[in-house]
């Protein structure tokens, strides 16, 4: 009885510990920190002007950046213009219009995209595809004159 007792013990036991030692199955467990399907994401947030004009039907626009959140301050270090994908999930603003042709070269710009923020810490930065491009019309200089007049 007690040699029975003992033998399913110890049966339990191997077994619990063979289920806490296995690998989970594939999809399940952690996520990866870099590469597809990656946590945590970032959002990099880039500031600038939109370098030219993009074709109505193009996958990106060229943008100077001139400056960014804590995320994109590598991106706004490398040469530019840099390119930015879009695609079909991409969201475009501009004085109410919501399409890529309606971008103007000079606008003023501000590009939103998720990367993994493993990804941006290395010394090789993914490329960039946005989630949403906010554009303003550019800043127009107006130079005031004043008439002066001789009596």
């Amino acid at each position: 009885m007690r040699l029975t007792s003992l033998l399913a013990a110890l049966a339990a036991a191997v077994l619990g510990a063979s289920v806490a030692v296995a690998a989970p199955p594939p999809g399940k467990g952690k996520p990866p920190a870099t590469g597809a399907g990656c946590k945590p994401k970032v959002t990099v947030v880039l500031k600038g002007t939109l370098a030219a004009t993009p074709v109505p039907s193009g996958t990106s626009v060229s943008v100077n950046a001139t400056s960014g959140n804590k995320f994109a301050q590598a991106y706004v270090k490398l040469a530019q213009p840099l390119s930015v994908a879009v695609d079909a999930n991409t969201k475009i603003r501009r004085q109410g219009k919501k399409t890529l042709g309606d971008l103007v070269s000079g606008d003023r710009v501000m590009g939103q995209a998720r990367v993994c923020k493993a990804d941006v810490a290395g010394t090789a930065l993914p490329p960039l595809t946005a989630s949403r491009v906010v554009a303003h019309p550019a800043k127009t200089t107006t130079t005031t004159t004043t008439a002066t007049t001789t009596s």
